[in-house]
């Protein structure tokens, strides 16, 4: 078998096997860079993310007040709950809420503190359909965001979920119907149909040596049909 022939089969075979992922690799990838970046992450339906809080709002508690009180505290920061001035408290059990102004330890938000957060943050029209609080089972699309957490979903055009943290009172982040769908792409992109993370799985590694063959093959399909001699029709 010559070389023309070899590479003709070889590229036949090599588009049965990879032919579905190069058309997955450039939809994707199309949809990566038609859709801008900060739509994908949401940007337009957060507001108030870096709202400075004054330090009048906050002169009932001294640091060297909280830190006798939480004398377990390794990082004290001024912020912001809903438009109220609090210190968030780093401490080996994770975070916690304190008033800025008298200096008390304020509970986990139950639903109606997480319908606050979740309402002054969102820069949207649209209402709020449901409240859920998630301590198991979480979504796949929250990733490694820590348990347990409160899901607050709107009925705007987008399909916006809010995710806020009970202990800290954080606003933990935000997904939509274009990030979802980013976030499936991405998933077949990779080829890591698992943690969706993995970028140097054997998988993607094995696929892609495949891609580079089947290119060859056919490049050089094509420098042989350049090369090959034309034949003279019959007078």
């Amino acid at each position: 078998m010559n070389g023309a022939r070899l590479s003709r089969k070889v590229h036949k075979w090599l588009s049965l096997a990879v032919g579905l992922q190069l058309l997955i690799w450039a939809a994707s990838g199309f949809y990566m860079v038609a859709v801008r970046i900060d739509i994908i992450h949401g940007d337009m339906l957060v507001s108030n993310m870096a709202t400075p809080v004054a330090v009048a709002d906050a002169d009932g508690a001294t640091v060297a007040g909280l830190l006798q009180r939480y004398p377990d505290a390794t990082g004290i920061t001024l912020d912001s709950l809903a438009g109220e001035a609090v210190y968030r408290l780093d401490t080996p059990a994770g975070q916690r809420l304190v008033n800025a102004g008298n200096g008390e330890s304020l509970p986990p938000l139950d639903e109606a503190s997480a319908l606050s957060v979740a309402r002054y943050h969102y820069a949207d029209s649209g209402e709020v359909t449901s409240v859920e609080y998630i301590n198991r089972n979480p979504p796949s699309e929250i990733g490694a965001l820590p348990l347990p957490v409160w899901r607050v979903n709107f009925d705007d055009r987008w399909g916006t979920s809010f995710y806020i943290l009970p202990d800290s009172g954080r606003f933990a982040t935000r997904r939509h119907t274009l990030w979802r769908i980013f976030d499936f792409l991405w998933m077949l992109h990779i080829m890591d149909y698992e943690e969706r993370e993995n970028v140097n799985n054997r998988l993607l590694q094995g696929v892609s040596v495949a891609a580079l063959m089947f290119a060859a093959s056919g490049t050089w399909l094509l420098l042989y049909s350049f090369r090959r001699p034309r034949r003279e029709r019959p007078a």
